[in-house]
Order: structure tokens, then sequence, then C-alpha cells
């Protein structure tokens, strides 16, 4: 196989990285991120910083809990290979419901993920991952509910 052949396919491989982190945090399967991420990978977001991945779990699991449902969308995906290393990204949508609360159960933002990844026996994985959050929209007590 030529070059041009084996990037396409890396980068096909960290597209659908991208999405199966999307759809395993969406559907409650957070023990899928162990095969995302490397164990000291970085996570950085909003609300804080995470520099493992039982950590990251953690902030995951207690931030999407308590809606009904959410729904990340991925677009734009790109991604810079450079031997067993890659900078990636994406742009989201994501959609947050929860039920029961006064000013309205719907809140939405929109971002953007910047990656860090490492090609590793096992495929790629994120060894960095920073959330950019650009706009929001709707009820932000469905996704802080201390506000």
């Amino acid at each position: 196989m030529n070059t041009s052949m084996l990037e396409i396919i890396d980068k096909q491989h960290i597209q659908e990285l991208q999405n199966h982190y999307s759809y395993s945090i969406d559907s409650g399967r957070y023990d899928n991120l162990d095969a995302m991420f490397t164990p000291n990978a970085t996570y950085n977001f909003i609300t804080g910083f995470t520099d493992n991945i039982e950590a990251l779990k953690q902030t995951i699991r207690e931030a999407l809990q308590p809606l009904k449902t959410s729904q990340h969308i991925n677009g734009n995906q790109w991604a810079e290979i450079e031997g067993d290393f890659a900078k990636a990204g994406c742009y989201f949508t994501v959609h947050m419901h929860r039920e029961g609360l006064v000013d309205g159960e719907h809140f939405e933002m929109g971002g953007r993920y910047d990656d860090e990844l490492t090609r590793t026996s096992d495929g790629w994985r994120f060894s960095k991952r920073t959330i950019t959050i650009l706009w929001s929209d709707g009820n932000r007590k469905v996704r802080w509910q201390d506000q």
C-alpha cells in the first residue's frame, strides 16, 4: 500500500475514534473510553482538567448522568499525521435534555475538539483532548445543575 493510502486509512481510523467517543458518552458506555485514550491522557474542558482515564470517565459521567438524553454531533473532522503522532479535531454540536426544569428542559452548545493522538499497538488513542465552547443556547441549568 502506498503512503497516501495509509494516510487515508489513518485519518478514517481517527474519525471513527472521534465518532465512537461521542456515541459512547451519549449511550452511557463510559468504560469504552479505556480503549480510546492513553492511560495518562489529558482532557481539558470548560470546567476543569484531568490527567488520567479514571478521572476523565468520572468527569464525563457526572456531567451527563443527570440528563435524560444527550446527543453529540461531530462535523468538519480533520487530521494531520506525522509518523505515530497526529493532531486532529472537529466541530461539534451537543443537544442536552433534562426533564422537570421550570426555565426549560433543553440546552445546546457548539464548539471544537482539538486532539493529539498517539498510534499504539492497539491503534490510535487520544493523548490529549481539549474542548472549546464557541456558543450555547437554552437553559444552562440543564447542563450546569448548580447555576
